[in-house]
């Protein structure tokens, strides 16, 4: 590369990337940190409204608290989709139904003056995804184009399976003979020159202050990365904008087989679980909601006092409940520690942030939740895992 100026563009993308690198991570450390307020201040909330019937006085202010709460949920779950450290559940989607499913809750959405189209591919538009994650991804990336047509105008979403060769794809994004591209695109304003190398910078907005945290294209970028795809953006002054997300198509199959709704689980339990999370306000609340669904809790800060904790009791213990994230020695390590003990102890690890246990301790016996989490779905979770044989994988 002789060229001084596509040394100058090298240089300054590379710096480009360590900043949003730097920024992912600061990002990434501020919402595991929320979501540990988040979840004692959900669950003590979710405690107290248990206790309070319909017309006592207190529960509109409790409910209150829960909805700014669940919104604060909700931003750091932005903040850790950009910072590609959110958890994702992959599971096998056709953006097709996606899309066509989300029509009318985006339609409500939208104002009147703006009209939506929807086109899918002619066949099943297959890709490895989080169900959950891609619908925030369309969610956000309409809300971006509604905003973008203050008089009103179209949106369209679009699904295509597209031959490698037809799509210029990124030197470091996954290859693969065939892709699926979802795309957004609207008719307004478009974006000024001035803004598109920051679109997918946290906290950066063209909109008016107070109107937007500058998370949702963020976001978008990070689940998009998250998920082995790319993402695109042509725009043009007056001409409108259009996002496209591509990603690796999976082989089609002749049909889908839905998996089998669980077996319903009991709501109480009478084992015994071994809780360790150096979080004071979160342990407390965890080992209040257990024991409220009868489980005997042997709870401790420290994953070393849990080891010698372990080597005391580990015959009466069921059930391991630790947090990923801790000083000295990490949930996963604990976990490997005590599953070769005793290779059918049951593992659940909760995080506000960390990705899947590492292959060396996955198995059957071991599952994920992340923070902040709703009571409900902590005592189903604990019981659906003790609930199950020894060995059968975590739903």
């Amino acid at each position: 590369m002789n060229d001084p100026s596509d040394r100058r563009a090298l240089e300054a993308r590379l710096t480009h990337l360590e900043k949003m690198e730097s920024i992912g991570r600061l990002a990434g450390g501020i919402a595991h940190d929320f979501n540990n307020l988040l979840t004692a201040i959900l669950g003590f909330t979710e405690l107290l409204l248990s206790d309070r019937p319909a017309g006592d006085p207190d529960r509109p202010a409790l409910e209150e608290i829960q909805k700014a709460g669940q919104r604060a949920a909700s931003l750091t779950h932005q903040l850790l989709a950009f910072s590609r450290k959110q958890v994702l559940l992959p599971q096998d989607v056709d953006l097709n139904q996606t899309v066509l499913g989300l029509q009318s809750m985006l339609r409500r959405l939208i104002r009147e003056d703006i009209t939506l189209h929807c086109e899918v591919a002619d066949e099943p538009a297959l890709v490895k995804i989080d169900p959950t994650q891609i619908e925030q991804a369309i969610l956000n990336l309409v809300l971006n184009a509604r905003d973008a047509l203050p008089a009103g105008g179209w949106i369209r979403l679009d699904v295509a399976r597209l031959p490698a060769a037809a799509v210029e794809r990124p030197a470091d994004a996954e290859p693969a003979a065939t892709y699926v591209r979802l795309r957004v695109a609207d008719n307004g304003a478009g974006i000024p020159d001035s803004a598109r190398a920051h679109l997918f910078e946290p906290f950066f907005t063209t909109k008016d202050q107070g109107k937007g945290t500058g998370l949702g294209l963020a976001s978008v970028h990070g689940i998009v990365h998250q998920s082995r795809g790319w993402i695109d953006v042509a725009s043009e002054p007056g001409h409108g904008a259009a996002f496209a997300m591509h990603f690796p198509a999976i082989a089609l199959r002749a049909a889908f087989e839905p998996k089998p709704a669980p077996p319903v689980e009991p709501a109480r339990g009478h084992e015994t679980i071994l809780l360790v999370e150096d979080e004071e306000a979160v342990r407390t609340i965890v080992a209040a909601v257990l024991r409220r669904q009868g489980y005997t809790v042997i709870e401790t800060a420290s994953p070393l006092a849990a080891c010698e904790l372990f080597d005391r009791q580990g015959d009466d213990i069921d059930l391991l409940v630790t947090d990923v994230v801790m000083p000295v020695m990490n949930g996963p390590a604990l976990a490997q520690r005590l599953v070769a003990i005793r290779p059918a102890l049951r593992v659940l690890l909760i995080s506000g942030y960390a990705g899947m246990p590492p292959p060396e301790i996955q198995n059957p016996n071991v599952g994920f939740l992340s923070k902040p989490f709703q009571s409900a779905v902590l005592a189903a979770k604990v019981r659906e895992m003790l609930g199950r044989p020894a060995g059968t994988p975590a739903a």
